[in-house]
């Protein structure tokens, strides 16, 4: 498979957040629509990497691995296993459901949703769901080592995190 579906369901809420951030103020449901778009969009990927994880295979699926510097050893590598599979269904899942929890009317009889500031709240909720994303992260820490570094110390500290090496 060549699609990158673990960086799509990470990146998404980020981009979706920035977009949302640059729409002005003043509309408002464009801004809720953007969001839903954004959520739904995430929710599909997140569905589809659950049910296609393979349970007799087990370990690390749907692995990315991308060089950011080389150089000074950092990359960013995606993965998820059995335990973070669902975690990684709960964040779209979050994601959607707060969105339309949160969808809001205009009518100023109607109390529901978000009615002041839409869109820093979906800008922040997504900000936190693309946080929340570090759950499919198999090397959290290796930015934080130098090359020069020993092996088993970027073992201990990935392995505090979850994360496998």
């Amino acid at each position: 498979m060549n699609f990158p579906v673990l960086s799509v369901i990470t990146f998404t809420p980020m981009v979706a957040a920035l977009i949302i951030l640059m729409m002005p103020a003043n509309r408002r449901n464009e801004t809720r629509a953007v969001a839903l778009a954004a959520a739904t969009f995430a929710l599909i990927l997140s569905i589809w990497v659950y049910f296609s994880y393979d349970q007799v295979a087990a370990g690390y699926q749907f692995v990315e691995k991308y060089n950011w510097l080389p150089a000074l050893g950092i990359s960013l590598h995606f993965g998820v296993d059995g335990m973070s599979a669902p975690l990684v269904l709960l964040t779209g899942v979050v994601m959607f459901t707060g969105v339309l929890i949160s969808w809001g009317d205009e009518d100023p009889h109607v109390k529901a949703g978000i009615q002041d500031r839409p869109r820093e709240f979906f800008a922040f909720l997504f900000l936190l769901a693309g946080a929340c994303s570090a759950y499919s992260s198999r090397s959290t820490c290796s930015c934080c080592f130098s090359s020069t570094r020993s092996r088993s110390s970027r073992c201990t500290c990935s392995s505090q995190f979850g994360a496998g090496w």
